[in-house]
């Protein structure tokens, strides 16, 4: 059962334009960050949009940059010239690029830094912080091994889209903008109610049942970059193995609607493909315990069968 946003059903993949947009469209967001969001999706629409293509960082950094120039309200991102981007854009290879200050100015100004006395971050900085992290998570692993000296930083997810804007940008004739059409992706939660909500891996699956403060979680919220649990008593909390993108891709799969979707949706039942799984899988082809007959385990094709025999005798 659904109470969804009219959009356009179809196939539902893992890596198309509009999917990459609603990660990074949370409702919290000011008006000036959804028009930097759609200008560069509309400058980017003709990228190649699948799996292993890094045009996702590409538009993430060409919207921070455009939400940075245009925030004030002075004028408006389709106004930022090509010429202005690749003046942004262009700096030494071996150096993180020169916008990251700009946009952390333009964030805070905005009050889309980081929020100091809760200690939480905001949608939109955390959307920054991990175009410009420079450890790709391993600082809070190092840190739990006290034998182990924290690691180097290394080039940023943003500094290597930078160079590839900066090329993009220096060919990039400015009346083609002008007949560029991109993706309307409205910023907004989508929301799953279920009773019943499993996280599986290749070889598991995991029940999300109990919140840290121990009531019964009831749905998950999805909102741009986050994917937050709810429960009964309305706790909010995180998982670490959910993921915005694998949750708007389990109800694609499960109702049809794109996953870029907004709206309620309401599932006595919902398997979510877990982080350890690239972002398209779907559980029931890829888990050892979903798996459909047309996707037999390769080398244990009656693995199943096999228990359910033993099973039957000892029962």
């Amino acid at each position: 059962m659904s109470d969804v946003l009219a959009v356009e059903s179809g196939q539902p993949s893992a890596y198309d334009l509009d999917l990459e947009m609603s990660l990074l469209l949370p409702s919290s967001a000011p008006p000036a960050w959804g028009a930097a969001v759609h200008e560069a999706a509309r400058l980017l629409v003709d990228q190649r949009w699948d799996q292993g293509s890094r045009a996702s960082v590409d538009l993430c950094t060409l919207s921070l940059l455009l939400f940075a120039r245009t925030y004030a309200g002075d004028r408006v991102p389709g106004d930022v010239p090509a010429a202005e981007l690749v003046e942004a854009f262009h700096g030494p290879a071996d150096h993180e690029p020169q916008i990251i200050g700009e946009i952390d100015r333009a964030l805070t100004e905005t009050g889309q830094g980081r929020d100091r006395e809760s200690g939480r971050n905001t949608p939109l900085w955390s959307i920054f912080n991990t175009a410009r992290d420079q450890y790709k998570g391993r600082m809070g692993a190092s840190l739990l091994a006290d034998d182990i000296e924290p690691p180097a930083p290394g080039p940023s997810p943003m500094r290597g889209a930078a160079g590839r804007l900066a090329a993009f940008f220096a060919g990039y004739p400015d009346q083609a903008r002008e007949q560029k059409v991109a993706p309307v992706v409205a910023p907004g939660p989508l929301i799953i109610e279920s009773d019943r909500i499993q996280i599986a891996t290749a070889h598991s699956i995991r029940p999300v049942r109990r919140c840290p403060h121990d009531d019964r979680v009831s749905g998950v919220r999805v909102d741009g970059p986050e994917a937050i649990l709810v429960c009964d008593q309305g706790h909010v909390s995180a998982h670490w193995e959910l993921d915005a993108s694998r949750v708007r891709m389990a109800v694609a799969r499960a109702t049809g609607v794109r996953p870029s979707a907004q709206g309620t949706h309401r599932f006595p039942e919902l398997v979510v493909a877990s982080t350890d799984l690239l972002r398209h899988s779907d559980p029931r082809k890829v888990n050892v315990f979903l798996r459909e007959r047309d996707f037999p385990l390769v080398g244990r094709d009656d693995v199943l069968q096999q228990v359910g025999r033993l099973i039957d005798e000892r029962g």
